[in-house]
């Protein structure tokens, strides 16, 4: 079985530290990191750029707060991984000689305010892209809570992009999620249906096969599959299971 590659982060979120202190040194590697951000923004990439950068920006909120650095040890093996609250760590800044407190005071006062508006740059484009998706139940709209499942996707050249979906059981720490998202077809449709191609591609069993939800997602916007339309299809519908759950939930106990 092949190891899924780990996502690397651009830049750690104790750069301010590392060797040399010294403001214009990191305004050169803050301004890198911005570029680099930039030309995924550009091309309408948003993940993992969006999630770093969130990271990035609890940080020096932290920084500025507590005087403590946030962290995630967590590996990401996928584009959109999210990062719960359990998965952040703090710790403490490292001493500094007197000359280098005054620099990283002033070195965090420079990044804190473009962070930010680095911050509410891509968030723009996040909500662009939310705004233009629409979701659609095609099948077994009674069965939404079941926790395997599919959905799909028609680009503007008619590829038909399928995937079915595990959802990962809910508790405090952990918002419901999907995992194990697998695309199963990704060609033209020509003269097979959404239920022929689940029931010849997919690996779950003819129960879950017959039973499971089938999303139907579409976007007003041209934008990269991977990079930003997958990840936020997968918000979109694990949001929408959690909203009927508790839904059902609250009529079980009212009922």
């Amino acid at each position: 079985m092949t190891r899924r590659k780990k996502i690397e982060f651009l830049m750690n979120t104790d750069w301010m530290f590392e060797k040399p202190i010294d403001r214009e040194y990191k305004e050169y590697k803050l301004l890198s990191y911005f570029q680099k951000m930039g030309e995924k923004l550009d091309k309408l990439e948003l993940y993992p750029g969006f999630i770093e950068l969130s990271l990035h920006l609890m940080n020096v909120q932290a920084l500025m707060r507590d005087h403590k650095i946030v962290y995630t040890d967590k590996k990401l093996t996928n584009i959109d991984d999210e990062i719960m609250v359990k998965d952040l760590k703090v710790k403490e800044m490292p001493n500094m000689s007197d000359d280098e407190s005054k620099e990283f005071k002033k070195i965090l006062m420079y990044s804190a305010p473009r962070i930010m508006e680095y911050f509410n740059i891509a968030k723009s484009v996040w909500t662009i892209v939310f705004d233009s998706l629409d979701m659609k139940v095609k099948r077994n709209k009674k069965n939404i809570i079941h926790p395997k499942g599919f959905f799909y996707f028609i680009d503007h050249e008619k590829t038909h992009y399928v995937w079915e979906y595990v959802i990962k059981k809910q508790t405090k720490l952990n918002p419901q999620q999907m995992t194990n998202v697998k695309l199963i077809y990704d060609q033209s449709i020509n003269d097979l249906t959404i239920s022929k191609i689940i029931y010849n591609f997919s690996s779950f069993d003819g129960i879950d096969k017959k039973i499971g939800p089938i999303f139907y997602m579409s976007s007003k916007g041209i934008f990269p599959i991977n990079e930003t339309l997958l990840p936020m299809f997968k918000r979109r519908i694990a949001g929408h299971i959690s909203q009927t759950k508790k839904f059902e939930e609250l009529k079980e106990n009212n009922g």
